[in-house]
């Protein structure tokens, strides 16, 4: 009985680290940044990474893959490319994140690092729970615009920022919406980026 609740607590730690959670590497030289979005499911992991290059062109690179959690540790694969993305997590932080064998105009290896957690939120579609929200042309309570969302009002979330924010885009009767929201505002319905 004893030996038996030590293995229990040593498997359920493997998976300690590891969350649904949205975590940011930033390269101060350059402003360039990522994002990894990662969802767990047990010790599986279903992950998608969004590198911007902060370039004239608004150029972009993007992976998805899944892997197995082990230890705080993941190997991803893909169906789409060679790429091998490697996770190690610890506490709020993707301690060390790994690009191998990637195309450089996808992940090239400067995003490879350290990531911290910017929020418990993975981008997809989201239902607003307030009864009116508002959106902003910047991620701060001081950019405030016109446009404004109802209730039950579903939108698509592309990016999560520190602070409990969201990207958001809303489609209502034709016209199309956009700009920072806040998440407490919302509720997921699904996540869309890992959907086969």
């Amino acid at each position: 009985m004893k030996y038996g609740i030590i293995l229990l607590l040593v498997i359920s730690s493997t998976n300690l680290f590891a969350q649904s959670a949205t975590y940011k590497l930033v390269n101060k030289s350059n402003g360039s940044y990522s994002n990894i979005s990662v969802r767990q499911t047990s010790n599986h992991l279903d992950v998608n990474v969004l590198a911007n290059w902060n370039s004239k062109l608004g150029t972009y690179g993007e992976y998805n893959g899944s892997g197995t959690l082990m230890a705080n540790r993941c190997t991803l694969n893909s169906d789409s490319t060679s790429c091998r993305v490697t996770l190690e997590f610890s506490n709020d932080s993707l301690l060390q994140v790994g690009f191998t064998d990637c195309e450089e105009h996808m992940i090239p290896e400067d995003f490879s690092g350290t990531y911290t957690k910017i929020a418990d939120n993975v981008p997809g579609e989201y239902v607003a729970v307030a009864d009116i929200s508002y959106f902003y042309s910047k991620p701060d309570d001081k950019s405030r615009k016109k446009g404004f969302f109802n209730k039950s009002q579903v939108m698509n979330i592309e990016e999560m920022f520190a602070g409990d924010w969201g990207f958001a885009t809303l489609m209502t009767n034709g016209k199309h919406s956009f700009g920072y929201v806040k998440l407490s505002d919302l509720k997921l319905k699904r996540t869309y980026l890992y959907d086969n």
